[in-house]
């Protein structure tokens, strides 16, 4: 071979290992020469680690329509652009979610998974998730890899500081580059979530709450979730608690990022009469469950105040074996309750007054339990007369049947408040826990912030 030829052949393959590294969709900076501007607009300097970010599909205009399943999301990151775990979970027009995937042990029952109406394509109401972790520096577009159909840059801010990073969603001609990390994953036979830090299982009598906690390989340190409910009816005391409840899994939609999974519910009432039953879609992050529930009031409570009377409402985690850990609230945040199976006089005079968030840490880890009486789904505030307040009781000796374990060890949640005053219409109210992993006092501030500071969300779609 001349000259002239090797040096040809030796282009072509310089050339052919630039396009290739686009393709893969890792690109290195050291590679262009030491005058040549680099690729990156912005440097990342958005701190905040635990927050998922979720991105309505309106905004992504430059993907609006396109295959789901030909989409990747990247973020530059050390240098490299590279794929970085999410999901795009769709919704009906109606706004309810589109769940895909039939339980092993519901196969054969009749339940049929969902399809979406746009059969596969990004929709205005659908919702793209990722982690606020995984998002990187603002690049320059010239250095995607050709040929992709479509480009969104989002930014993601914090709003306290200011800070910022960036993803890019892509749609791709074929395949799409992806990432093979799952921060959570629902595993069968168990039918149980799991993810670094914890596993959850779930009660076959009652699927709609945990029946089962363990915290990175811990035991289970969970007895059983309570409701209970009392009242006067027409001067008769009337009370209810978890056994009422009847609730059958449904079908659920797994991916790296979350897990909605869908049971049904309803209320037993007097004989083999039943409430109506209503869905209820609870949400599992690697690091955060949240358990929305919808009351629909076709009555004003509050007019019927003369036969309802005195109502008390409480939900709490009864616990077992965490002797040793320690609990503190909102309502005293400076304040720790020592777990050591009886009631101290702190503990008993303790004030728990307009409490809605509870701590427990322990040698494996720490989580938090919050109440949320005042959002609607979409984060914006509702009006209600509902207060919340602290319920602590710590006995081993004293029963709160139904319990599997004996003894309340201890048994710790929230009154809700103010329910007489409730007027006809729709409220919500999430419980949310979240994992935290190498706690110290006041990181709690951190995952607070997530539902009270969000992240902000916006696309600069690319040309």
């Amino acid at each position: 071979m001349k000259n002239g030829g090797i040096i040809s052949w030796f282009r072509r393959l310089i050339l052919f290992a630039g396009v290739s590294a686009l393709f893969s969709g890792i690109y290195t900076p050291d590679a262009r020469p030491a005058d040549s501007p680099g690729p990156v607009l912005e440097k990342k300097t958005l701190a905040r680690m635990e927050d998922y970010v979720v991105v309505p599909g309106k905004i992504l205009r430059k993907n609006l329509g396109l295959d789901i399943g030909q989409m990747g999301l990247l973020a530059f990151r050390e240098g490299k652009l590279v794929p970085i775990p999410f999901q795009i979970d769709e919704l009906s027009p109606d706004g309810d979610w589109v769940l895909t995937q039939v339980p092993p042990e519901l196969e054969n029952t009749g339940l049929k998974p969902e399809k979406d109406d746009d059969d596969g394509s990004l929709d205005a109401n659908d919702e793209l998730a990722f982690m606020a972790r995984d998002a990187g520096d603002r690049i320059k577009k010239d250095i995607y890899p050709p040929g992709i159909l479509a480009a969104d840059e989002i930014m993601v801010r914090d709003p306290v500081d200011g800070a910022k990073a960036w993803v890019y969603l892509c749609s791709f001609p074929g395949k799409p580059p992806l990432s093979d990390r799952h921060y959570v994953d629902y595993v069968f036979p168990e039918g149980k979530i799991k993810t670094s830090n914890h596993e959850m299982g779930f009660s076959p009598k009652l699927p709609i709450v945990p029946g089962s906690v363990s915290i990175h390989g811990s035991h289970n340190i969970l007895d059983q979730l309570k409701i209970r409910v009392e009242t006067k009816l027409l001067g008769i005391r009337f009370s209810m608690n978890e056994t009422r409840l009847v609730s059958k899994l449904s079908l659920y939609k797994a991916g790296p990022i979350r897990v909605i999974r869908r049971t049904r519910s309803a209320v037993k009432l007097i004989g083999i009469f039943r409430s109506p039953s209503a869905a209820v879609e609870n949400i599992y992050y690697g690091n955060i469950t949240i358990i929305p529930f919808r009351i629909k009031l076709s009555f004003s409570v509050k007019a019927f105040s003369k036969l309802i009377k005195d109502p008390t409402i409480r939900g709490t985690a009864d616990f077992q074996n965490i002797h040793g850990w320690r609990i503190k609230t909102d309502a005293g945040p400076n304040c720790w309750f020592n777990i050591d199976g009886k009631m101290d006089e702190t503990e008993k005079n303790a004030n728990g007054k307009n409490a809605t968030w509870l701590l427990v840490s322990g040698p494996p880890g720490a989580f938090m339990i919050r109440l949320v009486t005042d959002r609607m789904p979409d984060g914006s505030f509702q009006k209600t007369p509902i207060t919340t307040s602290l319920y602590y009781l710590e006995d081993d000796l004293l029963r709160d049947p139904p319990e599997s374990v004996p003894g309340q060890s201890p048994n710790v949640g929230f009154w809700m408040n103010g329910t007489e005053n409730l007027e006809k219409g729709i409220f919500y109210f999430y419980a949310i826990s979240y994992i935290i992993d190498n706690y110290t006092d006041g990181k709690e501030k951190e995952y607070l912030d997530i539902l009270d500071k969000p992240l902000e969300v916006s696309t600069e779609p690319l040309g």
